[in-house]
């Protein structure tokens, strides 16, 4: 009876760990381009319109409309800052397929080498500017959560509304919940708290 050439012996040895530099989440790419062509210019637009509404706004409707003048406008000015990062990382995003497509020659053991140094520092490059790019994401998040609650606040004459409060309170939830993600996001997961992990990343299977 023959032996199956599958049993003859074993398999090739697999290379240990990747060849490329890999992300630390596969998606992570796409998700921060939303961030820096979608969610920030619409942001960015949104507290714009706001700070010229509040030039409007005089002290009998809130206490601090100056505050949430300058909030609104360093909300704006870190959204643009997060669109100017996200488009210096564009530049560094690329994956290994792409790199080898521009050299015909990739298949020589020398030239890979190569390729995979300088995929290495196009994937440093771009944690670099994506890096910039959340953490001016997030300052400008919180400066428009913090503007919207000092807004909501009412003037210190006269009767406030319930209602009015409690929007005060939920912006100030809002402005907290957002804080704790934002540092939960930029610390080690070794670091972090482990509700926290709980919160950013899903469970372990």
């Amino acid at each position: 009876m023959a032996v199956s050439d599958d049993q003859s012996g074993p398999g090739p040895a697999l290379p240990q760990g990747p060849y490329w530099k890999t992300p630390y989440l596969y998606g992570e790419a796409e998700a921060l381009n939303s961030m820096g062509t979608i969610a920030a210019p619409l942001l960015a637009g949104f507290s714009l319109a706001a700070m010229v509404q509040v030039l409007t706004v005089n002290a009998a409707e809130t206490r601090w409309p100056d505050a949430a003048l300058l909030l609104f406008l360093l909300a704006a000015v870190m959204f643009v800052a997060c669109v100017q990062a996200m488009f210096w990382a564009r530049g560094y995003q690329v994956t290994p397929p792409e790199i080898k497509d521009w050299w015909p020659d990739a298949v020589d053991p020398e030239r890979m080498d190569q390729l995979r140094r300088e995929q290495e520092l196009h994937s440093a490059g771009f944690r670099m500017w994506s890096d910039r790019g959340r953490l001016t994401y997030a300052a400008g998040l919180l400066c428009l959560l913090a503007a919207l609650t000092v807004l909501a606040v009412p003037p210190d004459h006269g009767q406030s509304s319930i209602v009015r409060w409690l929007a005060v309170a939920v912006g100030s939830a809002a402005f907290t919940a957002e804080t704790v993600w934002t540092f939960g996001s930029f610390t080690s997961p070794v670091r972090r708290p482990r509700w926290v992990t709980r919160l950013l990343e899903p469970p372990a299977s």
